[in-house]
């Protein structure tokens, strides 16, 4: 009688037991009968030489024994490379030209929308099965059932999960992965070992995990950019735990314990990340993604900061790389028509945004179109205008604006943020003015080809003028050359910006938002006026309070300490904003920085009745292609700006029902040249230009939204 647990995958016999044999290795002779007895523990079935079952020994051969336990749906590719093996078919020189071509899907087989899609896609045998044997402590003992494939388990590689591109439709879920064989980046350096993931994404499968990639779908036509956001492979939670139990881990020992052991096990071993991308419009798009960190390197909580040198990976299949969605019919009239005026026309067919985190992407504006300029934000230097999917954002001026607050938020506002919330601020006691048209005045490159540009590099010497600035903020002119580094970058210490009307050293100013008469009485009646009479305008005072504190995060760099700033918050408010990660990622820890936050939001409470003040979360700005190499020292990294981002939006949206400011999206959402130009901001600043439409965002949020 056989002793075990008889189980039935999928037409296979498997009897598992728990533990292997130490038995020889099975004969691959072509005279008589092979494995014609059935083990304890097998799979069977047919092969072309023999009428007997084969029986395949699932203690002999470990790495078969946990794809089946882990992945059942393997056994096919199973059963097809042992026969492969057997009658000597498979023997290192594929008769493949590409292993694309036997191992990915065809377009044949794609009989529903949702195929594509990663929940159902197995990843191809080849992979899974090198993946799987890594992460098992006891290998095969012979070569009976590897796999001979051209795959290269040295580099990183993107994977779809076609062999050849089908027909692809707008909506439809396309999986894309990427592949990280350890790469041994740290070689045998001193602090290799202490770099690893946060302990929330390492115990929760989340990125940033161990490796970082920027990947992302770039339309050929518009060059509007679709960040892809990679997520660890569903498969290695599975994974994880059978290594647990092969490896015989204690189950008495607390998570804490198992997931330290995990990180030591699995930072040598392979990693997958994947994402199901839903496929936007019609056209032609780039797919491309660069390797930004791999081994936790872009963790400097633990380690000191490493170099930035991304690597852009092979995509497979080969023709990977250009992703055609199908277009529909369109009229002689729609085919005629300028690509940019036909994404313009259908994106003012949207209904006004009344929110102030709908994500987008960047659209060029057509040339020779002026009459619409009002219905969109507003254009940055080059041309574009942010476009999200589901609604559009409409024009404000910032008469109109303060118009709007002082009907709606006549109490105030509070602001507590950093030097993100000054730059805003400029605009809005400018109406828009501050840095206006600044790019007319670049004379200098802002990324030179040769070098990266020092901070001192527009800062020239000053000329001797006679001007002396200009009477208010709304006046704001262009008059010497240091004013075009701080629309670009650093206004902390702005040529010619007065103290009394904002004071960029002064932890808290009070301020208002406000109209002249003059301009009360230009803008007549308005959408936010109760009264249907334009001479009620005329004795309107357009005016909010605005209370706000400048910090540098909750971080040890403020004084006084940044716990002190909401409860000396001595007015009422209607709206309350705060910003944080931009400094807590560059001088804090992640967890000690998170259970501050924690006081925040304890403090907040306590403060604001939140039944009368909408409590509303500024994003960090998006950091991108560099780490930090200016005197500041700061420890940041596009990946731990990320993690930040991540957790301190979920605690304001879980804890206090905040709405999300979301100007990192702007940012993640923009090309790769157009990233590369933050390369010289060491305070990762936007520009004058984005910040307008930042602030765009914003006041379409408040005042949109009846």
């Amino acid at each position: 009688m056989i002793a075990g647990v008889v189980l039935v995958v999928t037409g296979l016999v498997v009897i598992i037991r728990q533990n292997y044999k130490e038995d020889e290795s099975i004969a691959a002779e072509t005279t008589g009968p092979i494995n014609t007895v059935a083990p304890e523990r097998f799979i069977s079935f047919n092969i072309p030489t023999q009428e007997e079952l084969y029986y395949l020994d699932l203690d002999k051969y470990p790495i078969e024994d946990n794809l089946l336990r882990l992945f059942a749906g393997s056994k096919e590719s199973i059963e097809a490379v042992a026969i492969e093996n057997l009658l000597g078919k498979n023997n290192g020189n594929s008769n493949y030209t590409n292993w694309t071509d036997k191992w990915l899907v065809q377009p044949d087989k794609i009989i529903e929308e949702n195929t594509l899609d990663c929940d159902q896609q197995l990843l191809p045998y080849p992979i899974l099965r090198q993946i799987v044997s890594e992460y098992i402590p006891i290998g095969n003992p012979d070569n009976s059932y590897d796999v001979f494939s051209e795959i290269n388990f040295t580099k990183p590689f993107v994977l779809l999960p076609f062999a050849k591109q089908p027909k692809l439709t707008q909506g439809q879920k396309l999986c894309v992965r990427v592949i990280v064989p350890y790469q041994n980046k740290g070689g045998n350096d001193t602090y290799h070992l202490l770099y690893k993931p946060y302990d929330h994404n390492n115990e929760r499968l989340t990125s940033p995990w161990w490796d970082i990639m920027m990947t992302s779908l770039r339309d050929i036509k518009t060059n509007a950019t679709l960040p892809i956001h990679m997520e660890p492979w569903s498969g290695h939670n599975p994974i994880r735990h059978n290594a647990r139990e092969l490896n015989n881990v204690n189950s008495q020992t607390p998570e804490w314990s198992h997931l330290r052991d995990d990180e030591i096990y699995e930072r040598e071993r392979m990693h997958v990340y994947e994402a199901s991308v839903t496929l936007p419009q019609s056209g032609t798009y780039e797919l491309s993604s660069l390797l930004e960190f791999v081994e936790a390197r872009y963790n400097f909580e633990f380690g000191p900061v490493t170099s930035y040198r991304p690597a852009n990976l092979s995509i497979y299949p080969a023709s990977g790389e250009r992703i055609v969605i199908n277009e529909k019919e369109t009229s002689d009239h729609d085919k005629n028509k300028n690509i940019h005026q036909k994404f313009l026309e259908q994106h003012l067919a949207l209904p006004l945004c009344n929110n102030t985190n709908h994500p987008g992407r960047w659209l060029s504006w057509p040339q020779d179109n002026e009459k619409d300029l009002q219905k969109v934000s507003g254009l940055t230097r080059d041309g574009k205008y942010w476009a999200p999917y589901e609604c559009r954002y409409r024009h404000i001026s910032y008469e109109a604006f303060n118009r709007c607050t002082s009907k709606k938020y006549s109490r105030g506002i509070d602001l507590y943020g950093d030097s993100n919330i000054r730059r805003s601020i400029k605009k809005f006691l400018s109406h828009g003015q501050w840095c206006n048209g600044w790019e007319q005045q670049i004379n200098s490159p802002l990324l030179p080809d040769d070098q990266l540009p020092t901070v001192d590099q527009f800062n020239k010497n000053k000329r001797q003028t006679a001007e002396v600035g200009y009477d208010r903020p709304e006046d704001y002119r262009y008059i010497t050359e240091s004013q075009t580094r701080s629309c670009y970058c650093e206004d902390f210490s702005e040529e010619y910006w007065k103290q009394e009307w904002f004071n960029a050293n002064a932890r808290r100013f009070d301020l208002e938002f406000s109209n002249s008469p003059e301009q009360s009485k230009a803008l007549g009646l308005t959408e936010w006026d109760e009264e249907k009479s334009m001479n009620t305008t005329t004795t309107t005072r357009d005016a909010i309070p605005v209370n706000s504190y400048k910090w540098d995060g909750l971080t040890y760099l403020n004084n006084p300490h940044w716990d002190t700033a909401v409860p000396s918050s001595s007015k009422p408010a209607d709206i309350a904003i705060f910003s944080l990660g931009n400094w807590d990622a560059a001088f804090a820890r992640l967890d000690p920085f998170l259970n501050d936050v924690d006081r925040l939001i304890r403090q907040i409470k306590e403060h604001y009745d939140l039944s009368k003040t909408h409590i509303i979360y500024r994003t960090a700005q998006y950091y991108c292609c560099r780490v930090d190499g200016s005197g500041r020292t700061r420890q940041v990294s596009g990946p731990r700006m990320e993690a930040f981002e991540q957790e301190t939006r979920r605690k304001f949206q879980t804890e206090l029902n905040a709405t999300i400011w979301d100007t990192y999206a702007m940012g993640e959402s923009k090309s790769w040249d157009e990233k590369l130009i933050a390369i010289t901001c060491p305070s990762n600043h936007v520009p004058a230009d984005q910040v307008e439409i930042e602030n765009q965002v914003l006041m379409n949020g408040l005042c949109n939204n009846n």
